[in-house]
């Protein structure tokens, strides 16, 4: 039961790639390159894999937990170590997750771009569990910074608890990333 209060503390911002960097996309402006990599960020939390979750940090890669026993974990290395450790405590219990993002405020600069938003989490038991799914939300910061091969990586973000309403109440802003909201019924059948 810990483990689905604490998801929140890292279920940041994962990129899906085989690449060695993530977010290589083909749109033509910054925010729609960023905007692609939200979906796939969904589709790398969901399959549980830690190289896919740390290709998508720059190489000198922060994550900062909320948790205050937790120290900043720096670099691709201690990202895949902490990645690989939650991933497999949630395989354990054979559940899975879905993870959906709504960016609220972003501000591009020449090599950077920083989101703001909210993000909620569902964990998904097996379908044999009596227990139901679960759901949170949190709010994040991200700066992602652009690589020397043009491609983009996160370089730093952190991430607090948030209640749910804020994720479900939150405006669509033109031009920024914004999932839809899944309410946890959806949720009672599926694995």
């Amino acid at each position: 039961m810990y483990i689905f209060r604490n998801i929140f503390l890292v279920c940041c911002l994962f990129l899906l790639s085989n690449q060695a960097n993530a977010c290589k996309s083909k749109s033509s402006t910054l925010s729609h390159q960023i905007d692609d990599c939200y979906p796939a960020l969904s589709n790398a939390y969901a399959s549980l894999d830690p190289k896919k979750m740390t290709n998508v940090y720059a190489p000198d890669g922060i994550y900062i937990s909320a948790r205050k026993s937790r120290p900043i974990v720096n670099g691709k290395e201690n990202l895949y170590k902490l990645y690989d450790a939650y991933f497999t405590r949630v395989k354990k219990h054979n559940s899975s997750l879905d993870l959906k993002f709504r960016v609220t405020n972003r501000r591009v600069d020449k090599k950077t771009i920083n989101d703001v938003g909210y993000y909620l989490v569902t964990v998904i038991p097996p379908k044999e569990s009596p227990q139901p799914p679960k759901q949170h939300a949190g709010k994040f910061i991200m700066t992602f910074s652009q690589q020397d091969d043009g491609t983009w990586g996160i370089w730093s973000e952190a991430n607090s608890v948030s209640e749910i309403k804020n994720y479900i109440n939150s405006k669509k802003v033109d031009g920024l990333y914004y999932d839809t909201y899944h309410p946890i019924e959806n949720f009672m059948t599926k694995k």
